[in-house]
């Protein structure tokens, strides 16, 4: 059960969840098409940027650093900021290392946000609710995939690609800075460890 000083998170949760997934799915479907119609690239060019857009997922670990710096809602809201600068950035940037760049600010976003949605879960809910929350956001992220496509296939039949990821990136930087304005935090929290623990076996 959500009580009333969880249901601030779990707000917060749901918003940028619906973000990453409006994101990820925009970009997802429009990119292939967008690289080899307006940008010319071909396979081996499309190739490497999928590759780059992996880097950020091993680069994910860094997140516990910049928590030194900055509150981890903070940090969950600026990723959803710089996965819609990059989606929105995309449609503007038709060129092997404009797609490049926007892949990266894209992708650092996104992972970044999926390391702080599953740490504030986990730090916010208990043992006994964390797994319900977690089965509402996948609900939702399904749900959210298909009105991306829905709406995506509306839009192709009058927008140009770029208008597509710029409206995209607006929606979803929008709602980043909403995120920014939140502190859905509250006291009653275990305190969470702010470095590297290694285990000796």
């Amino acid at each position: 059960m959500v009580t009333s000083e969880q249901r601030p998170m779990l707000r917060f949760l749901i918003v940028q969840t619906a973000a990453s997934v409006v994101g990820l799915q925009c970009w997802m479907i429009l990119f292939n098409n967008f690289a080899v119609e307006i940008a010319g690239l071909d396979g081996l060019q499309i190739g490497i940027i999928g590759s780059v857009r992996e880097v950020p997922g091993f680069l994910a670990l860094l997140a516990v650093f910049v928590m030194l710096v900055i509150r981890e809602h903070r940090l969950s809201a600026i990723s959803i900021v710089f996965l819609g600068l990059g989606t929105g950035l995309t449609g503007l940037f038709p060129s092997f290392t404009g797609l490049v760049i926007t892949t990266l600010i894209m992708s650092f976003g996104f992972h970044y946000f999926e390391t702080t949605n599953q740490s504030l879960t986990l730090q916010y809910f208990n043992t006994a609710t964390s797994p319900l929350i977690f089965g509402r956001l996948r609900s939702l992220a399904a749900a959210t995939s298909i009105v991306v496509g829905l709406m995506l296939f509306l839009m192709s039949l009058a927008f140009s690609y770029r208008v597509m990821f710029l409206s995209v990136g607006i929606l979803i930087v929008a709602a980043g800075l909403w995120g920014l304005l939140q502190d859905p935090t509250h006291k009653d929290v275990a305190l969470q460890h702010r470095k590297m623990i290694f285990r000796r076996k």
